[in-house]
């Protein structure tokens, strides 16, 4: 059985699948988390739960990612952020800029965990 993690993880995604995949790979890394399918969903949990990181992966130009992560720097700077970004889509200017970690939808299953405990390591 894997050890609990000091840190809570919100996964926000629109893709049920990837949802559901990245969520279960946090847990089996002993993580505490929430989910939700929809960035405005993910805000209300985020404001009314402590949460260390949150995930966000959305299937779009980054616009409401980017909102998303500018939503959960305002109401506490403290939290981390990690996007997960398409390959070889074209995000608008600036949509990565509140993120404290950007990954490759790709790359995401090999680099997601070691980013996690980069951020918050375990205690």
């Amino acid at each position: 059985m894997t050890k609990r993690r000091s840190g809570s993880v919100l996964c926000i995604g629109n893709n049920p699948v990837l949802l559901n995949l990245r969520c279960s790979l946090v847990r089996e890394d002993g993580w505490d988390l929430l989910s939700s399918g929809s960035g405005h969903d993910g805000i209300l949990q985020f404001s009314r739960k402590h949460v260390d990181i949150v995930v966000v992966d959305m299937n779009d130009d980054g616009s409401e990612a980017a909102l998303i992560a500018g939503e959960v720097k305002r109401l506490d700077g403290g939290t981390r952020v990690i996007l997960i970004v398409p390959d070889g889509k074209v995000l608008i200017a600036g949509a990565t800029e509140q993120a404290d970690a950007v990954l490759l939808r790709s790359e995401e299953n090999d680099k997601l965990i070691e980013t996690l405990r980069s951020l918050v390591p375990k205690t």
